[in-house]
């Protein structure tokens, strides 16, 4: 008798945006409508500058990060919001 050992490796990806406009973000199979948002696999939520004091200028603080590097994003894409304005210092990055 063989034994066979199968392993299967499912990729999950963060939900779509389904729509994007001006202090407006929808996410595919999310009801709800943010202002600006945080996707990782499996889920989405608002993305609160206040929390980790982010304003367009310094930038997107590496705290802001943690978060979805801790639930296993290997790829991050960090959005400058719709007139660019939002920074991305070295250090977050």
């Amino acid at each position: 008798m063989q034994c066979f050992r199968l392993q299967f490796h499912f990729v999950m990806s963060s939900p779509e945006i389904a729509s994007l406009s001006w202090g407006q973000m929808k996410v595919k199979g999310c009801s709800t409508t943010y202002k600006d948002c945080k996707v990782w696999p499996g889920g989405s939520r608002t993305w609160d500058w206040r929390e980790t004091g982010t304003n367009h200028s310094p930038g997107v603080q590496p705290a802001d990060l943690e978060e979805v590097v801790k639930k296993g994003v290997k790829t991050v894409v960090i959005g400058r919001g719709m007139s660019e304005a939002l920074q991305h210092p070295l250090w977050t990055i």
